[in-house]
């Protein structure tokens, strides 16, 4: 007979019933029960089913989504993707003289793919430790705990169990779209020491509709996530399907969807087992995702997997004894469609090695009590993308190059020219870090390695830290990716905004074009169109339509990604003009020594030194070089002189034969910016010898300071 909460039955329960941690006094599941019961139920269900609250909050402000929580008010929540959640205890009652404590837990106001493994405080429960009729059948709650799990159909009908057992609980309480946990536990003060446990469980989330083939099933495509919340009716913004741009959504859901190779990682196998089709995984902790590319290296394999084909994860058990299941195609793995395994027993010499991953696959957990711009913007970050409404349209955008199909130049523009070359110094960063929410932590927020660039720190003279939390972006290789478009982005710097004819009609928001503008050294330099409108500009009299536009540099490079990579490089050069601050060095530095004749009729030497002309124009017209010198074994340059920019050569006559000098150039700009030097050392006056042209007809000349002691010398004494 069910026990209803009553104030006269807490006395009787004190001494044989369930202690509720953390209370002032020990309470029985009677207590508990007066404190959440059926009015609890009822309250609870009303508001989950309620219109969405005004807009308050943000999804950072959610707090632990893996803890269970009680409250008479509760707010709707989503789950998309595959996440660790719980929610509000929907009812809490006691049966049997105390005997049993019957607890709902919600998990998500929606029809949910799948509830996977269960935790019950940090004991993990996997599906094949679940009996058909609920039972824990091993374990720490073997046969103490029974587990119900109710996936939130629309036709679903309430738990029998809890209807036969309890009298609160009727056949009306379906929960219809409401994905739950029943879960009832047999007191045992062993067994549960601590009070009623905390409950959580991997779910695999909200069913998405993919325009792409025109079904509605499970995903964690990041682009179909941003397509599910603007359209949502209940907690998003109610954007109707036909305002969904379908090419943007296809290409970035396309995006989302490519694999991308990552570092390879090994993880040793120990077991296989053909009853669940699951391999073991030595270790206590799961860091293989669902959709993983990977592939088995050793021998010994369970029937019929082999090392030369690719496979895909699907996660079985995540902590304690970490296990999962195979697949053949990323779509097996999204839906749990395991490999059937057909031999069992202990693997020996076998690892699993994780290849690469879904591009843009995540997810995370939003709530109706947040405002519905953050949530889009957290949603949107787990693919470092954009939704854009542009001509009556919502665009959504991943983070990929778009290829530019338009070409546009300074015959385009009309008026309102305006160019930004340089972010000052508090707009820009060199360095990336922040957090994601990582199932490889137990749901827990967890810092991804930081994306730095050496170059751009060298540029800034410091590191400037860019903080960019991503709660939606489940693996930290994934996190690396976003954070390193998004530090790129930010270094492509130059903005231009004008008033253009009506050939930009053509282009929206989001959209790469070519621009040439020859006064700024501009042909086909990439541009993303970042704002556009079409507005009137002119007289009253003669008003002349205009679509003005504000342009980004932009480069196929943001988008590339190595493991590791780091760029060293300008992915988008600022002109195709000379850099009037930057020199390069001088090429082509060479010494000669020439034999002279002298007036007194005897010989000496002249040293010439040579070099390439520039190839900037800034040195050819109005700089000039300057060479220096010192002997080797002084510290303090000399000037030898200085000569035009358009001049290749100099003599210098300060070098003193037999003596060993350390010889420099330096190239100098118009407005006065020098170049990097270049030197020769050790160079001896004599050891290099050039013929003077006319007495010698252009041989080359070697010999040493020995040879000096003639005064007559002929060809015969050179070699």
């Amino acid at each position: 007979m069910a026990v209803v909460a009553t104030l006269t039955a807490v006395a009787s329960a004190v001494a044989a019933g369930f202690a509720y941690a953390g209370a002032a006094a020990t309470f029985s599941w009677t207590a508990a029960a007066i404190a959440f019961g059926s009015s609890l139920l009822l309250s609870f269900v009303g508001q989950l089913l309620a219109p969405k609250p005004p807009n308050a909050g943000s999804f950072g402000d959610g707090g632990d989504f893996t803890r269970q929580f009680r409250q008479p008010v509760s707010e709707r929540r989503y789950i998309y993707g595959e996440s660790r959640a719980s929610g509000a205890t929907a009812f809490i009652g006691s049966t049997g003289d105390n005997k049993y404590l019957h607890v709902v837990i919600m998990l998500a106001s929606h029809e949910v793919a799948e509830i996977g493994e269960v935790i019950i405080n940090d004991v993990s429960i996997a599906p094949d430790q679940i009996g058909g009729d609920g039972v824990v059948t091993s374990g720490t709650f073997a046969n103490y705990v029974r587990i119900k799990k109710h996936l939130g159909s629309p036709t679903q009908n309430a738990d029998s169990d809890l209807v036969s057992e309890v009298s609160d609980w009727t056949s009306d309480h379906k929960l219809s779209e409401i994905a739950y946990i029943y879960v009832r536990y047999e007191f045992n003060r062993d067994v549960f020491p601590s009070g009623i446990p905390n409950v959580s469980a991997y779910v695999r989330g909200k069913k998405l509709y993919d325009p792409r083939t025109d079904t509605t099933e499970y995903s964690a495509n990041a682009a179909l996530i941003a397509r599910d919340y603007l359209t949502d009716t209940k907690i998003g913004f109610e954007v109707p399907s036909t305002r969904i741009d379908t090419t943007s959504l296809t290409s970035s859901a396309n995006n989302c969807d490519e694999i991308q190779e990552v570092t390879n990682r090994s993880f040793d196998i120990t077991a296989a087992d053909d009853s669940a089709n699951t391999i073991t995984i030595a270790g206590d902790q799961l860091f293989l995702q669902r959709g993983d590319r990977v592939r088995l290296s050793g021998s010994n394999f369970p029937a019929p997997l082999d090392a030369e084909t690719d496979y895909y994860v699907i996660p079985y058990q995540r902590s304690k004894t970490p296990r999962v299941q195979l697949a053949s195609s990323l779509s097996d793995a999204m839906q749990g469609n395991e490999i059937d395994l057909t031999t069992s027993g202990t693997i020996s010499i076998q690892d699993i090695i994780k290849q690469a991953e879904p591009r843009y696959y995540g997810g995370g957990i939003i709530k109706s009590d947040a405002e519905i711009g953050k949530n889009l913007q957290e949603i949107l970050s787990g693919m470092g993308g954009r939704a854009i409404y542009a001509g009556g349209k919502w665009r959504i955008l991943s983070a990929q190059y778009y290829a530019p199909t338009i070409s546009f130049n300074e015959s385009d523009i009309i008026t309102s020219v305006s160019v930004t070359t340089k972010k000052s110094k508090k707009d820009r960063f060199n360095r990336v870090r922040g957090i994601f929410t990582g199932l490889v932590n137990n749901d827990n927020p967890t810092d991804y390695p930081p994306v730095e660039n050496a170059l751009y720190q060298s540029e800034d003279g410091e590191i400037i830290d860019r903080d960019l939390p991503l709660p939606f972006t489940q693996r930290p290789s994934a996190a690396q990716r976003i954070a390193k478009i998004e530090l790129e982005r930010q270094r492509q710097e130059i903005i231009f905004s004008a008033s253009f004819k009506l050939t930009a009609l053509q282009v929206q928001a989001g959209d790469n074009i070519y621009f040439s503008f020859d006064r700024y050294g501009w042909s086909d330099k990439i541009f993303e169109v970042i704002d556009w409108s079409l507005n009137v500009e002119g007289e009253n009299e003669a008003p002349i339509p205009v679509v003005n536009m504000t342009l980004q540099e932009n480069a196929e490079g943001v988008y590339d990604w190595n493991n590791g990579e780091e760029t060293t490089y300008d992915l988008a050069p600022n002109t195709n003009l000379p850099d009037p601050f930057t020199v390069p060095p001088v090429s082509g530095f060479s010494l000669s020594s020439f034999l002279i004749d002298t007036q007194l009729g005897d010989k000496t030497f002249k040293v010439l030194a040579g070099w390439q002309e520039s190839p900037n124009s800034f040195v050819t017209q109005g700089g000039f070089f300057e060479v220096e010198f010192k002997r080797t074994t002084e510290s303090e340059y000399k000037s030898a002189g200085k000569v035009d920019g358009d001049i290749f050569e100099m003599e210098i006559a300060q070098l003193q034969p037999d003596v060993t000098y350390d010889i420099r150039i330096v190239a100098f700009n118009n407005v006065r910016a020098k170049s990097a030097y270049s030197t020769i050392n050790n160079f001896t006056v004599g050891s290099t010898v050039t013929t003077d042209t006319e007495d010698w007809e252009n041989e080359t000349l070697s010999r040493t300071g020995d040879d000096w002691e003639n005064d007559t010398l002929s060809s015969e004494d050179w070699e």
